[in-house]
């Protein structure tokens, strides 16, 4: 597989949210850098971690959906690096918000699949309302369990 065709499993099996292919797209460990959108500082946590944090948000939308592209990708062996412009649409009821900007990742490959390390966020800017995050957190927490 190349690093394209697992970026784009990945990203895909978020936005269906299938949690065990969204897991075993990361490593163990994954840095994960949103403060440009959402403020704070760079994290390094468990993966599974990570997908939790997912799966108490993304689940509240209607749907989302990540359209990435052009990807630039460097190798070195087993470790790349993914730059791709991205635009994430978040849909919930009647409203949408969407957040443009670009993708830095970085992958390592082992057993033959690349693996997302660290994903950071550059937010180039939004459109919408910026109110569905908070809306969709709710609304998964509500359809839990």
């Amino acid at each position: 597989m190349s690093a394209a065709d697992d970026v784009t499993r990945f990203f895909h099996a978020v936005d269906d949210r299938d949690w065990p292919a969204v897991r075993a797209g990361l490593t163990d460990e994954v840095e994960a850098d949103y403060s440009s959108l959402f403020g704070g500082a760079p994290e390094r946590l468990a993966a599974g971690a990570l997908v939790a944090r997912w799966q108490g948000l993304l689940p509240g939308f209607d749907g989302t959906q990540h359209l990435l592209g052009p990807l630039v990708i460097t190798t070195a062996g087993d470790d790349a690096t993914v730059d791709a412009n991205v635009r994430g649409y978040h849909h919930l009821g009647a409203s949408t918000w969407m957040v443009a900007g670009r993708y830095a990742l970085t992958l390592h490959r082992a057993d033959g699949i690349w693996r997302v390390a660290r994903i950071v966020l550059r937010t180039t800017y939004q459109e919408g309302d910026r109110s569905l995050p908070d809306q969709a957190a709710a609304h998964a927490a509500g359809h839990s369990g």
